[in-house]
């Protein structure tokens, strides 16, 4: 009769302590929502300064630096893995004040480019914020 080997695995060090994949997830999505939260001031501090002399939307009353809003879930509510976006949002108004305020809204972004900085600038702070993904694994 052959004998069998028994052997035995230690599940002890870091890799069994922390889940890599739940704490990169939790990493991703406050990076997410810090991308959201700074590119709606960013986005709204520039469309306040290219707003100065344009008058406020007819419809509405206003600005469109108003209804800019940063976010990390869809407007059902349903929360993004990996994504942040800045938009004006015209959710909640009737088809003809929706209309009005993308109309000031493409206008504005015509002579500021308010979202397309941001966008810039955020993508040249990438290795930054790469690093910070990984942080609190071992």
């Amino acid at each position: 009769m052959a004998r069998r080997a028994v052997t035995t695995i230690q599940m002890d060090g870091p890799f069994f302590r922390k889940d890599p994949a739940l704490t990169f997830r939790q990493n991703v999505r406050v990076m997410m929502d810090a991308v959201a939260a700074e590119g709606e001031k960013d986005v709204v501090a520039q469309y306040q300064a290219g707003e100065s002399r344009r008058l406020p939307i007819s419809r509405i009353g206003g600005r469109v630096s108003e209804h800019v809003t940063g976010r990390t879930s869809s407007l059902a509510g349903k929360r993004w893995a990996v994504t942040a976006n800045v938009s004006v949002n015209n959710r909640g108004w009737t088809r003809a004040e929706g209309i009005a305020l993308m109309a000031a809204a493409s206008v504005v972004e015509g002579r500021v480019h308010g979202m397309r900085k941001t966008k810039n600038r955020i993508g040249r702070t990438r290795k930054t914020n790469m690093s910070e993904l990984l942080r609190g694994i071992e």
